[in-house]
């Protein structure tokens, strides 16, 4: 059964297995604290002890916020867990505009969990 936490308290080397897995960037334990501990809100799921999902938002907490990570181990995807993790943590913030930058391929999911495509936004990638 899969548990879930609403907390800042991730072990950061369960972070940086599961960032692997999802084909995210490989980065050190200072980088995964300066995320957790910037975060407003963060969700995380578990299998017994192993870290399966994650996701975090930045926020001001009255207005908008950022969904800037969502992953689910590719073990574990198709469970309801990614679904999950956003539900908790839009839950009770009606009032809060939640926005979020995706790939092509993860479009769809979501959509299906209350996300709509958006044409009034701009971006500038720090890449650039």
């Amino acid at each position: 059964m899969i548990e879930y936490r609403d907390s800042h308290d991730v072990d950061l080397e369960a972070l940086r297995v599961l960032r692997a897995a999802c084909a995210f960037a490989d980065k050190d334990h200072a980088f995964l604290a300066q995320q957790v501990t910037g975060a407003r809100w963060l969700v995380h799921a578990y299998d017994g002890d192993r870290l399966v999902g994650f996701c975090r938002a930045i926020s001001d907490g009255v207005s908008s916020a950022y969904v800037s990570s969502v992953m689910v181990d590719p073990a574990y995807r198709r469970r309801g867990i990614g679904r999950e993790l956003l539900d908790r943590l839009v839950a009770g913030r009606d009032d809060i505009k939640f926005v979020l930058h995706t790939r092509k391929e993860a479009a769809a999911f979501y959509a299906a969990v209350g996300f709509a495509p958006a044409t009034d936004m701009m971006i500038r990638d720090r890449r650039r």
